[in-house]
């Protein structure tokens, strides 16, 4: 069975997320675009932020392609090369909306993870129907789905996932994170990805590297048959015996 399809086959049925895997990918070769990829510069006339293109590949099934001219978000150019990083670093535009102090501002900012060079373009798309081998994959799920994947990616490898968030700019962490590091990441979306990607109060993304697809796959298919760990969650009291008031028994079943 191809990665993907195992992938997809055992997130579907064991972790059940309802929107798609996303494929992430940073092209750095000058690669043409996939076939019907949306590029908003070109599609709409103005540029989105990528939460938006992230949530359009999840949510409708669009490939979507982010060269410069295609992002919105000034501080996401930033963290992806594409424009000088000096103001950003510097808390310009964190100070007062983030941070209480130039001190504190600066020190969220350095926080994130920048790209040294900028790709040429990122690609976005479904898993499933992705043209291309990712970078990362992105599963949105609630803590429960989150907690079960990193089960999965800790089956084989014995290693933990971290949870990271700012509070705002979660596309430098589940994407330049993730690529620079190569470890899988559990983000808490902020508040940006939320009003333009419309990404649920409840949601969580867990980020995976692409080098850990088979085995968290796999991992994620053991620690359901081990019967430990199951999603959707398990409850003692669905089988426990019931307790009813009193009065139930006395005037419904009098001979109870």
């Amino acid at each position: 069975m191809e990665l993907k399809e195992l992938f997809l086959r055992n997130v579907a049925k064991y972790i059940r997320p309802q929107t798609d895997p996303v494929a992430v990918k940073l092209v750095f070769d000058g690669a043409e675009p996939p076939e019907g990829a949306v590029m908003p510069m070109d599609k709409f006339g103005y540029p989105l932020t990528v939460c938006q293109g992230v949530s359009a590949a999840r949510r409708m099934g669009f490939t979507m392609v982010f060269r410069k001219e295609d992002h919105a978000c000034p501080p996401a150019l930033c963290a992806m090369g594409y424009l000088p990083t000096e103001n950003l670093l510097a808390g310009k535009v964190t100070v007062p909306g983030y941070a209480g102090s130039e001190e504190a501002a600066v020190k969220i900012e350095a926080a994130n993870v920048l790209l040294e060079k900028a790709p040429d373009a990122i690609w976005i798309a479904p898993y499933e129907s992705a043209a291309f081998e990712p970078d990362i994959v992105l599963v949105y799920g609630n803590s429960a789905q989150a907690t079960r994947l990193a089960q999965g990616y800790a089956y084989y490898t014995g290693d933990g996932v971290a949870s990271y968030t700012l509070g705002r700019l979660a596309c430098a962490s589940y994407i330049n994170k993730v690529y620079v590091r190569q470890e899988p990441t559990i983000v808490i979306p902020g508040g940006g990805e939320r009003v333009f990607g419309q990404t649920q109060d409840d949601e969580l993304v867990f980020a995976l590297p692409a080098k850990f697809i088979e085995t968290t796959a796999k991992g994620i298919e053991a620690v359901h048959q081990v019967g430990y760990a199951r999603y959707p969650t398990g409850f003692h009291g669905i089988t426990a015996k019931p307790k009813l008031p009193g009065k139930y028994y006395k005037y419904l079943m009098p001979s109870k």
